[in-house]
């Protein structure tokens, strides 16, 4: 392979050549250069590359809003549930838009989107600009990937602090359980409170349970949707990651709960009769399709078989905290359920399972959040297995022999 450059007329430029393919002698010529170090360092890029991967890439003339437009059409439209395709269109639109819009993706440097993140900081939650790198990477990604850009940039931004890695995890602590278990008790949403804390569940998975997620005679609850408010409606949807998709084991005592609670809804059934109200949902299970569905068998129902849904957290947090002086977040169920198995010694692989985290590091807080608890733990397993007479007998005096 060969290069060189030349002035042309006010202006630099290169050629490089291939050699013969196909008996056809292969080359390009690229100018508009300002000096003759660009020219140059122009060329050598373009050498180095071909030479690493066997191919000729050049920065096409496409815009971002060009990039963005084909990614949501060609790619996202098969690849991304419905609810992240909207979060994508409305990020574009409110900020990604007016910043990038008019550069074509080569233009746009590091240090732009660096920039861009650390002024959203200033006013938007780490969740919020965490949407916005997320979304950018995959358009870059995109782009290179189309040979649109010679470089992907993106490793080169500094990624936003993930929020899931900050913050105190709340707990509830047995009295504010029993407390609370107290006065929802007779309530609508109980069941979905005993849920979350027996189970881990997010509240979109709880109310999206069906009888036939049961499996009462191995005692396990499948996991494999969740229920979500999309559109001015209420949708079953997939779940975010494969990781989420699980089966959560469950004690005898609740699964005996749960038998008793399927009783109930099926005389309550017969009770009602014709007035047993139907639940009708926009099923978004597949991607691309959607189409309304009854269902009969959910688990959290009112008395005349009304679904409930995560409108209901709203009356928990509200009675909670009036009657109780408990700051309720459902959340918190989740994080104390996690937090009683850290407790216990059991195994972080197995709590990860559970919750259906995709990444470990996610589970092992934890694990660090409870260090003193499982240090009483460890002691006692250590007193029990290694704790010999002389430890404790007044009589036997520690002796060191000299060899």
């Amino acid at each position: 392979m060969k290069g060189s450059v030349r002035k042309k007329g006010a202006t630099w430029s290169y050629r490089v050549e291939f050699g013969t393919v196909n008996g056809k002698r292969t080359q390009i010529e690229r100018s508009g250069f300002r000096t003759k170090g660009d020219a140059t360092k122009a060329m050598n890029e373009v050498i180095y590359n071909y030479n690493t991967t066997g191919d000729f890439i050049e920065n096409k003339k496409i815009t971002f809003c060009e990039v963005f437009n084909e990614f949501i059409e060609k790619e996202a439209i098969s690849t991304r549930a419905y609810a992240t395709v909207v979060r994508y269109k409305s990020l574009y639109k409110n900020h990604l838009q007016a910043v990038f819009d008019n550069y074509f993706m080569y233009q746009i440097t590091s240090n732009m989107i660096d920039d861009f993140i650390n002024e959203k900081m200033i006013t938007y939650s780490e969740e919020y600009v965490k949407g916005f790198f997320k979304l950018l990477k995959v358009l870059f990604n995109f782009a290179h990937k189309r040979q649109y850009t010679k470089k992907n940039i993106f490793p080169e931004v500094t990624a936003p602090p993930d929020p899931r890695h900050v913050g105190e995890i709340k707990v509830y602590t047995e009295d504010e359980i029993s407390l609370m278990e107290k006065r929802l008790q007779g309530t609508n949403v109980i069941v979905s409170y005993y849920i979350a804390l027996n189970t881990g569940l997010r509240e979109s998975e709880v109310f999206a349970l069906q009888w036939s997620d049961i499996d009462f005679e191995n005692k396990k609850i499948k996991v494999c949707k969740q229920l979500l408010f999309q559109n001015r409606k209420w949708c079953l949807c997939p779940l975010k990651t494969k990781n989420a998709y699980r089966s959560v084991n469950i004690t005898e005592s609740f699964c005996e709960y749960l038998r008793k609670l399927k009783e109930h809804h099926y005389d309550n059934k017969k009770l009602y009769a014709d007035g047993y109200k139907r639940n009708f949902v926009t099923s978004r299970l597949e991607r691309n399709k959607e189409f309304l569905m009854e269902i009969d068998d959910f688990v959290n129902v009112k008395f005349n078989g009304e679904m409930l849904t995560t409108n209901s957290i709203k009356f928990m947090s509200k009675v909670c905290k009036k009657d109780l002086g408990i700051n309720f977040k459902y959340h918190n169920l989740r994080h104390t359920y996690a937090t009683i198995l850290a407790e216990s010694g059991v195994s972080p692989r197995y709590v990860q399972e559970m919750l259906g985290h995709s990444k470990l590091e996610f589970t092992l807080r934890y694990y660090t959040h409870i260090t003193e608890k499982m240090g009483i733990i460890a002691r006692n397993a250590l007193e029990s297995k290694v704790t010999f007479t002389i430890f404790t007998d007044a009589r036997i005096k520690p002796v060191l022999v000299v060899n």
